[in-house]
């Protein structure tokens, strides 16, 4: 077997999410496969009080953040040398999000691996997400763990359509599937009429190509609302996780048209990889 990805870029914060996303980097990144783990210092943080009125010196403050930061890039290397798998530990300064995107591009790392709360609603527009961000942003594949994630066994489940960003989702999951033995469920959702022909015709190609490989894929058609049409498919046929394309919207169009990645981030009970192709 090889590894899913080569090379992994893994945030950790010390939290239980953070946690469950570097045990499943770690699954990802078995049987050869590398990890990179870094935590964020946020000087910012260390200046707060001083929004406030408050005099402080930043330096004590800073001194703390960065001993707590190393700890957790060490706490999560000594869980990669329990399951023999090579990582490197970085500590990092800035804003979290473009922090993360520039160091996994700086080490040419394959994808992200990070945990996530899926913030929702008002709550995610007022204190954003790191996740979401680099989902917008990035040009690798991003997974998003989840805290409460419900371990299964059934297929990946992967959002097929005809844009690019699917097909490059799919050709990931085939390789997932190749390297784990694992079987695909493709989903195709559309919310306005579509040539029935031409939709058969992508499903019958993806079929083709599964079985070519010797994986089994199954199939599932709907209208409406593209991420709940997802959520409930990956549900309904136990799947263990989901692949899909994001056009990485930016703001503020992503307010006024929504994101399906992003809904299905959110809401997902199973890890989400989420693919994005240039153009």
């Amino acid at each position: 077997m090889t590894p899913v990805f080569e090379h992994l870029t893994v945030p950790v914060d010390g939290s239980t999410t953070s946690e469950r996303g570097v045990a499943f980097a770690l699954e990802l990144a078995r049987d050869g496969g590398r990890v990179s783990f870094c935590s964020v210092v946020d000087p910012m943080l260390a200046c707060a009080p001083a929004a406030y009125g408050v005099a402080v010196d930043p330096g004590p403050m800073i001194e703390v953040l960065d001993d707590d930061a190393d700890a957790f890039c060490h706490r999560a290397r000594d869980e990669a040398a329990k399951r023999a798998v090579a990582a490197d530990t970085t500590v990092l300064h800035g804003l979290c999000a473009e922090e993360i995107e520039s160091f996994a591009e700086q080490n040419a790392s394959d994808a992200i691996v990070i945990g996530t709360h899926g913030r929702s609603g008002i709550v995610r527009a007022m204190l954003g997400s790191v996740a979401e961000g680099l989902l917008r942003n990035m040009q690798i594949p991003v997974v998003a763990v989840h805290e409460n994630d419900v371990m299964r066994t059934g297929p990946i489940a992967v959002a097929l359509d005809s844009s690019p960003a699917a097909q490059a989702a799919l050709e990931l999951a085939t390789r997932i599937a190749v390297d784990r033995n694992m079987s695909l469920l493709l989903v195709h959702v559309s919310s306005h009429v579509k040539d029935p022909a031409d939709v058969k015709a992508l499903l019958d190609r993806a079929v083709g190509h599964a079985r070519s490989l010797n994986i089994t894929a199954s199939v599932a058609v709907h209208d409406g609302a593209p991420a709940e049409e997802l959520l409930r498919e990956a549900d309904a046929h136990d799947c263990c996780m989901i692949v899909m394309g994001t056009h990485g919207r930016a703001l503020p169009a992503r307010f006024v048209l929504g994101s399906v990645a992003a809904a299905v981030v959110e809401r997902a009970q199973v890890p989400v990889v989420t693919v994005r192709r240039a153009g």
